[in-house]
């Protein structure tokens, strides 16, 4: 399966480094969850902070940079456009849902000797599927995209504000929520909350806090959009602050130092994103965007290299590919553990075929955006998909 050609770097409708970016928080998502052995050196590699804060914070940057040219259209152009996209993230998650349903639903069947992670599944399949459509029940590795939804609602009343020169009010309204998210409020809603018989598993990100990285993203993009897409110059003393920011958290995480206090769980809470988290992850944010900017400036020909455009195919196709690896991922639990579990050795290759495999949605993604656009005599969009 040949690879297409990617559009040009830093084109005015395509960044090629965001596909980049994106692709490689895929691939390391897909190995955080694929579990052993690999997810002992992927996960959290890089200090307190996870491939998803770099998934969400993307998502934002890509709806502002992206949707920003609707703020001048038509009154509910903008809502419609990003609701449209709302809309098809859920469709995506549905599908999800129906493969871990199915799965599961044929693991009772078979009596198997394994379980699924979808626990409260097993235990009540319908009335579980039935909260999942309506998202308040999330199994394992499916509470991403029911964040994204969630998001993508209300972010045309943000964009909106923003280009009203209120961004710092949409900032300063963010980290306030982003605070509440400190004090636990969204288990504190949930105890109050009964809907039964419905089942609430809301997974492990909580959009109280998780918002914060979205928005900022989302503020990046439109900034970058009022600047004709070109991404904000580097501050080179700050970038060296950041980075040595990043070598010392990198060091305490894996304990080459040690505070006594400052490592405890609760200052890098991944659910509410705790302060000393978010540190983590907008400190490496500004490394990496120095060293991709310094890239495409001095090495612009690395992004020609057959496993860059490899990522960067995956990243342009990012929603199927992060489907798809979901459902593959439950149908591999059979053989992760137990009495059909594989040796490490085993599960090596079954890793790399894995990998290799998220090029087919992103293919037939591409193939099923070719025919249509075919079908329509139109031109091959270059737009984020």
């Amino acid at each position: 399966m040949q690879l297409p050609q990617t559009t040009p770097l830093l084109s005015v409708k395509r960044d090629l480094t965001l596909d980049v970016l994106r692709g490689v928080m895929l691939l390391i998502m897909a190995m955080d969850h694929f579990g052993e052995p690999i997810m002992q050196y992927t996960w959290e590699a890089a200090g307190f902070v996870s491939a998803a804060e770099g998934f969400v914070f993307l998502s934002g940057l890509l709806v502002g940079l992206i949707y920003s040219r609707y703020l001048n259209r038509p009154q509910w152009t903008l809502e419609q456009r990003i609701w449209q996209r709302a809309g098809v993230i859920y469709v995506y998650h549905w599908l999800a849902l129906l493969g871990v349903f199915l799965f599961t639903l044929t693991s009772l069947k078979l009596q198997a000797p394994w379980q699924s992670y979808a626990v409260a599944m097993e235990q009540t399949p319908w009335l579980a599927w039935l909260s999942g459509m309506l998202l308040i029940y999330q199994p394992p590795m499916l509470d991403i995209l029911p964040l994204y939804v969630s998001l993508m609602l209300v972010a045309p009343l943000a964009l909106r504000l923003m280009a009203q020169d209120k961004a710092h009010w949409v900032i300063a309204g963010s980290l306030l929520i982003w605070l509440t998210a400190q004090w636990d409020l969204k288990n504190y809603l949930l105890n109050q909350l009964s809907i039964e018989p419905l089942i609430i598993g809301l997974g492990s990100f909580d959009l109280l806090g998780w918002q914060l990285l979205f928005v900022l993203g989302m503020y990046m993009g439109f900034r970058r959009y009022q600047n004709q897409g070109l991404p904000t110059p580097i501050i080179p003393t700050l970038w060296s602050l950041a980075l040595g920011l990043v070598i010392g958290l990198w060091l305490l995480r894996h304990q080459y130092i040690q505070t006594g206090w400052l490592e405890a769980y609760e200052h890098t809470d991944r659910e509410s994103i705790a302060w000393l988290r978010l540190i983590n992850f907008l400190a490496i944010a500004y490394v990496i965007a120095g060293i991709m900017q310094a890239l495409v400036r001095y090495v612009p020909r690395v992004f020609e290299l057959g496993a860059i455009r490899w990522l960067a195919f995956l990243g342009q196709h990012s929603l199927q590919v992060f489907a798809f690896h979901l459902v593959v991922l439950y149908c591999y639990i059979p053989f992760r553990w137990g009495e059909y579990g594989l040796t490490d050795g085993q599960k090596g290759v079954v890793l790399v075929v894995f990998l290799a495999s998220l090029t087919l949605p992103a293919w037939l993604h591409q193939r099923s955006q070719e025919r249509q656009h075919s079908q329509t005599r139109g031109k091959v969009s270059s737009t984020y998909t």
